[in-house]
């Protein structure tokens, strides 16, 4: 009689202990990933905001409120504004920070020159 093949319950226990490791690892950056998707959709849509608020500037003028919020794709923002003088007297620099409500992170910041 031949000698069997085949694998022993060691290279078995051996071979799935690796496969469940690389499972864990791939697990495990998938889900890195996936957070990292819903941090740069936050920032690419305060940043939207940031812009839009530019061109509601360039459209009704600088008006008197220096804070705000905003709502866009379902997520909620705050924005605050500072406006200074700038060496050419006819130009004013605008700069917009946008970040979630309830939070200290500045996801996004514009700045513009504009005219007086």
């Amino acid at each position: 009689m031949g000698r069997q093949r085949g694998f022993t319950l060691l290279e078995i226990m051996v071979a799935l202990m690796i496969f469940a490791t690389a499972a864990v690892a791939l697990s495990k950056s998938l889900s890195e990933a996936t957070l990292s998707t819903g941090e740069l959709e936050k920032r690419q849509f305060a940043d939207l905001v940031a812009q839009n608020l530019v061109v509601d500037i360039l459209r009704e003028g600088f008006g008197n409120r220096n804070t705000g919020k905003a709502s866009l794709a379902g997520y909620d923002f705050v924005w605050q504004r500072s406006v200074a003088d700038t060496p050419h007297p006819s130009m004013r620099r605008v700069e917009l920070t946008v970040r979630m409500e309830g939070e200290k992170d500045t996801l996004a910041t514009r700045m513009a020159f504009l005219k007086k």
